[in-house]
């Protein structure tokens, strides 16, 4: 698996690669997004249940969102909250947005909304981007040679946002111009994954696509969760290798307290070099895309609706 639209992904990211998983990037992002900023202005994060395949590389949709939170952060001074979203043509409105209509005919877009919370002043200095960092200008720049745009929306006296109107990619193997809506559910599924990224990247797509998701990180702390939630789990989705246990053991184990749930195994490495896996119980190979997951995961609670 080749795309760059990918859960789990370690190996570097090739600047040929012209698109990625808008979502996906912008998740992987947050980290740095709560460092620029800092500890006085508050992070929230909104992304799009659509699946947003855009026409840049990650590590220029990276540069962007860094830019754009850098300008935020810039505008917010000593408090605030950075509003940070991902929107899709199908998404309509995001009150209290209210866009120009140019901006609301985007294609797609990452907003980074500031709003002045408070009496704090606006913040005076000007300095540059960081090192390696994009500035506008150069964000502006590379939207424009990719089809896409920069926009400033004043929307308040305190209220102010940088939209970046991003081109949609299409897929290589067919004309569309759309990205297809994914399945939306409401079932409880236990995710048990030891690597803190995957694990957040992982629950945040869930929950986008209306999941209720409990988190585990070992033996321990799975099964108390299936121990206090039982039959209410309707999917169980657990790493093929964990700190001292192997997946398929872990999930024997919660079998009786999860008696219906079903199974999803995901891993880097292929379940022949782990063992071999029950009849029936589905397989998600590290890295793979939001697409992928959400599909496997509606495919598997369908058919625990349909015997129960």
């Amino acid at each position: 698996m080749t795309s760059p639209a990918l859960v789990g992904r370690s190996e570097t990211v090739h600047e040929e690669e012209t698109h990625c998983d808008l979502n996906q990037v912008v998740s992987s992002a947050e980290r740095s997004i709560l460092q620029i900023a800092g500890g006085q202005v508050a992070v929230q994060m909104a992304l799009s249940p659509s699946t947003l395949s855009v026409a840049l590389n990650e590590v220029e949709l990276t540069q962007i969102v860094r830019c754009l939170a850098g300008e935020a952060r810039r505008l917010l001074g000593s408090g605030g909250r950075m509003v940070v979203e991902t929107r899709g043509l199908n998404d309509g409105h995001v009150a209290p947005l209210q866009l120009s209509e140019t901006a609301a005919k985007a294609r797609a877009r990452v907003i980074v909304r500031a709003e002045l919370l408070g009496s704090a002043p606006p913040a005076t200095q000007t300095e540059g981007p960081a090192s390696g960092e994009l500035g506008v200008s150069a964000v502006e720049a590379l939207l424009e040679r990719l089809g896409g745009r920069l926009e400033f929306v004043p929307l308040s006296e305190n209220d102010l946002a940088y939209v970046a109107h991003l081109p949609y990619a299409a897929p290589a193997n067919s004309s569309a111009r759309m990205p297809v809506a994914l399945p939306h559910g409401a079932e409880v599924v236990l995710l048990i994954e030891d690597e803190p990224q995957v694990q957040a990247v992982t629950a945040r797509i869930l929950r986008a696509f209306g999941y209720s998701v409990l988190t585990a990180h070992n033996e321990r702390s799975a099964m108390a969760h299936a121990e206090q939630h039982g039959d209410a789990i309707g999917l169980v989705i657990s790493d093929l290798v964990l700190p001292g246990v192997s997946g398929t053991d872990l999930v024997r184990r919660l079998q009786t307290p999860c008696e219906h749930a079903r199974v999803l195994y995901m891993s880097g490495y292929s379940p022949d070099h782990i063992g071999a896996l029950a009849e029936g119980v589905r397989f998600l190979r590290k890295p793979f895309t939001a697409e992928e997951l959400v599909t496997t995961v509606r495919e598997l609670l369908a058919l625990r609706a349909a015997v129960h």
